[in-house]
């Protein structure tokens, strides 16, 4: 991983999918939401697209991930069966990735919710992958969703409220406007809050995520 891209994902591990939302439409991905509890997550994109009913060669790309990568999943060839689940999750647990985000569905999705590493997908579904026929996966091609080219070696920004690709070049442009927005932000929240009592407006568990 560059010197750069790891500047970048340092910066915008700060920086709310929100307040990129504020700016940009553009590397927004639609109906993508998170599967279980996420404050914040950024990682480099290694991407796959899943073109059949067997999913077996996801495997060969959990293999060759590195620490702190997110597997962005194109399935929607495969409709609404699930190709990530609980065993899949452990394992990108182990090869410690940042992230998984499936542009379909997943499933097991009461222990996705408990466990470790954040997982992003369209919905969930009972329906899932099996071993019949080939598996055919592509690696590292560039995946087109919606407005979005998705493309390895992106940075990918994501959290409750949704995810969003952005090319290097493209978050090098916008971090310092990104920065200087949450600053602004926290000020407006901490001026509030001079003024008024933080427990008339939030419950605890959301004071004690927020602080």
């Amino acid at each position: 991983m560059s010197d750069s891209l790891n500047r970048l994902l340092v910066s915008y591990s700060r920086i709310a999918s929100s307040t990129i939302g504020h700016v940009l439409d553009s590397g927004y991905l639609p109906g993508i939401h998170a599967m279980n509890p996420v404050q914040h997550v950024v990682g480099r994109v290694r991407t796959l697209s899943l073109n059949s009913v067997n999913a077996m060669q996801i495997r060969e790309a959990l293999l060759a991930s590195q620490a702190g990568d997110v597997l962005v999943i194109d399935a929607r060839n495969i409709g609404d069966r699930a190709c990530w689940g609980e065993q899949r999750h452990r394992a990108a647990i182990y090869h410690q990735l940042a992230a998984v985000v499936v542009l379909g569905a997943v499933t097991d999705i009461r222990a996705l919710r408990a466990m470790k590493v954040p997982i992003f997908a369209r919905t969930v579904s009972c329906l899932t992958t099996r071993a019949e026929g080939e598996s055919g996966v592509d690696f590292d091609r560039d995946i087109h969703y919606f407005d979005a080219v998705i493309s390895t070696g992106d940075l990918m920004v994501g959290d409750a409220d949704g995810v969003f690709i952005l090319k290097p070049k493209m978050a090098e442009r916008y971090v310092a406007q990104f920065q200087k927005m949450e600053l602004a932000e926290r000020q407006k929240r901490d001026q509030f809050f001079k003024q008024h009592r933080l427990e008339d407006y939030y419950h605890p568990l959301i004071q004690a995520d927020d602080s």
